[in-house]
């Protein structure tokens, strides 16, 4: 039976979290959302470019990411288990670790059309998606200098610090973005290309922020002590192993959910230039939306994972049960406002008739596999702030990498249903991703009871 009264405090603790959190995830969403709307606006062909080119980055910068996430569960368990000290190690080790990824991906990604010849594009899609994708891989470096930092921030309950960075990137964003889309102010128009070079500009200048931030704690000897952030040893491979240990699996996990993804927007251009812009309008509403139901399931991993490090395993279904309560009414809303006002909203990202009434058409069915989707990233969340990683990657794999990329060939392609197929494919990963992570789940609370 849950406790009321701890449910009730568990609902304020991840709300609390989930604000900052949040609003740091919309507003990074809200970028690509207007770089979209720019570039969709200027041009339908720069569109498909850009939401090609976003699909394969997409994946080379959250595998990183997702190998980084130990460092936000073990720095969170440490904080629960009051070892403060621990936190600033474990951020230190992750920052090396960092600069060890960035050399990697940078250097998978640098080759952007020899990516998109490999997957069967076509030349016009190779040639231009691909020069977009070269610069996007240039600030592979930056994303991981910022999200480091601010796993290790949010861990000790300071989301808020990114929120800010993120709030006044927006803003250059939206100065400079049009003026090299556009070419404004003298500036020659580079269409998707120009947009692209944004985005880089500003991840850099997130990066240097959250690096100032972080520099000003060392120089506060209080928080410098509190937080351990001068401890860093030459053994810091050895020591972070069960942190990269739970990177390894949640990178998997994203491997899975976004190369999934990557491979039904490939399917998409298969299906021609129109059809893939708009997939890539669907996919913006669709990962916006979802981008929000994410940065709660972080929330409910962070106060899942302090459960955990103090040993408080009664309190876990509590506190995930907590995060669902927050994630359902939020989903629920928006999905009523996209439901009720998909004319505006649509368009937004172009003025092409002919698109932006297909886009409409698709809305229920789109709906319907958002709704879904987003339901087992608490369950996910939850069994990861428990350092749950190895059944958890198998589930991913064979929901996202086996069910739905299959489902999704079947249903455009054999079945000829299309776009609509696709939506469909998307749907199956989602619901075989919920009903296995929540067997997982119901399966570990049932060993907690004997403890």
């Amino acid at each position: 039976m849950l406790n009321f009264t701890e449910l009730k405090n568990y609902i304020k603790d991840i709300a609390k979290l989930s604000l900052p959190i949040t609003t740091s995830f919309l507003a990074m969403g809200i970028m690509g959302v207007i770089d979209t709307m720019i570039v969709g606006n200027y041009n339908t062909m720069q569109l498909a470019y850009i939401g090609l080119a976003n699909s394969i980055f997409v994946v080379l910068f959250t595998i990183p990411i997702g190998l980084l996430n130990g460092v936000m569960i073990k720095s969170s368990q440490k904080f629960g288990a009051r070892k403060f000290q621990s936190c600033g190690k474990i951020y230190n080790e992750g920052q090396k670790y960092a600069f060890v990824l960035s050399l990697i991906f940078l250097g998978i990604g640098i080759n952007g059309e020899a990516i998109l010849n490999m997957l069967g594009q076509s030349p016009s899609m190779i040639k231009h998606g691909g020069e977009v994708l070269r610069i996007f891989v240039f600030s592979i470096p930056f994303i991981l200098i910022y999200v480091t930092a601010n796993f290790f921030l949010q861990s000790i309950r300071r989301p808020q610090i990114a929120m800010y960075g993120i709030l006044v990137a927006n803003v250059v964003n939206i100065i400079i973005n049009p003026i090299l889309v556009w070419g404004l102010f003298g500036c020659p128009a580079m269409g998707a290309v120009g947009s692209a070079l944004t985005t880089l500009i500003v991840r850099i200048l997130l990066a240097i922020y959250m690096l100032s931030y972080i520099r000003n704690m060392r120089k506060n000897p209080k928080l410098n002590k509190r937080f351990g952030l001068d401890r860093s040893y030459s053994t810091w491979w050895g020591d972070s192993k069960k942190t990269r240990q739970i990177g390894y699996g949640v990178a998997i996990m994203t491997i899975a959910t976004n190369g999934s993804f990557s491979a039904v927007s490939n399917f998409a251009a298969w299906l021609g230039e129109e059809t893939m812009a708009i997939f890539v309008i669907m996919i913006n509403i669709s990962s916006l939306i979802a981008m929000i139901g994410f940065s709660i399931s972080q929330a409910t991993a962070i106060v899942v994972a302090s459960t955990f490090g103090r040993k408080d395993y009664k309190n876990i279904v509590t506190a995930t049960c907590a995060g669902y309560i927050i994630e359902l009414m939020v989903m629920c809303s928006l999905i009523s406002v996209v439901y009720l006002f998909p004319k505006p909203i649509f368009g937004l990202f172009t003025q092409d008739q002919v698109v932006l009434t297909a886009v409409i058409g698709y809305i229920n069915y789109l709906l319907l596999e958002l709704f879904v989707d987003v339901q087992p990233m608490n369950l996910s969340a939850a069994l990861n702030g428990q350092g749950d990683v190895k059944i958890p990657t198998m589930i991913q794999i064979v929901s996202f990498l086996v069910i739905r990329i299959s489902c999704c060939y079947f249903f455009a392609f054999i079945l000829n249903l299309g776009l609509i197929g696709l939506i469909l494919g998307l749907l199956c990963g989602g619901i075989s991703s919920f009903v296995l992570n929540g067997s997982r789940l119901w399966f570990l609370l049932r060993k907690y009871k004997n403890c």
